[in-house]
């Protein structure tokens, strides 16, 4: 798996992936400390842009026809996604939680605001694992079932908060729920459209030339 994940190297414009992931993982993390995410719960998304990035790069190795002709082409697009997508959701947790910890006044009051912090964190990635696993393949049906995804997700945490406050341990408990349920949906999906040809609409002129 590590030679894997040092093939990214070679994705299509890596270099600039890599800044723009860079650039919206700082950029996720100042709006999260400073935007209540209670009213905006997607702003987690512009956090999870950053490792999009790499999961983007990944998907165009995969689409390249020297992966394509390699024997590892089913652990590959299977794999490297899988361990982007763990790396990416417990790096927003831990760092979630380090910000909250330093913005709240007691241990008491940590415990009590990151229940419902981390519920968000997991049903935002949910979504995003989703769109991710059919993208690339089917564009434009993924982008607008993501879209509503995000409106629908707002409006049901607005309400679920509004009648019940979870503690530290539930969200967490529930957060990782999502996460896996995600994973295991996408994994499932992955298998079965791995073989399907990346949607043109998702890929400009310049990727075309480089698959």
């Amino acid at each position: 798996m590590i030679k894997n994940l040092k093939l990214l190297k070679y994705g299509y414009q890596f270099k600039s992936n890599m800044v723009f992931s860079v650039f919206f993982i700082i950029l996720g993390v100042a709006l999260i400390t400073f935007i209540d995410t209670f009213k905006s719960p997607s702003v987690y998304m512009m956090f999870y842009c950053g490792f999009l990035f790499i999961i983007q790069t990944a998907s165009t190795l995969m689409s390249s026809k020297i992966v394509k002709s390699s024997p590892k082409y089913r652990q590959f697009c299977l794999g490297v996604p899988r361990i982007i997508n763990i790396a990416a959701f417990f790096s927003v947790i831990i760092i979630l939680s380090v910000i909250r910890f330093i913005q709240a006044d007691s241990i008491e009051k940590f415990t009590q605001c990151m229940g419902n912090e981390l519920i968000i964190a997991g049903l935002e990635y949910f979504i995003l694992l989703l769109y991710t696993t059919f993208g690339y393949k089917f564009f434009i049906v993924s982008l607008v079932l993501f879209c509503m995804g995000c409106i629908l997700s707002n409006g049901l945490l607005y309400f679920l908060f509004e009648t019940y406050n979870f503690n530290f341990w539930q969200g967490a408990v529930i957060a990782v729920l999502f996460f896996a349920f995600g994973m295991f949906l996408s994994e499932i999906a992955g298998r079965a459209i791995y073989k399907v040809q990346p949607s043109k609409l998702a890929q400009s002129v310049s990727l075309r030339r480089y698959i």
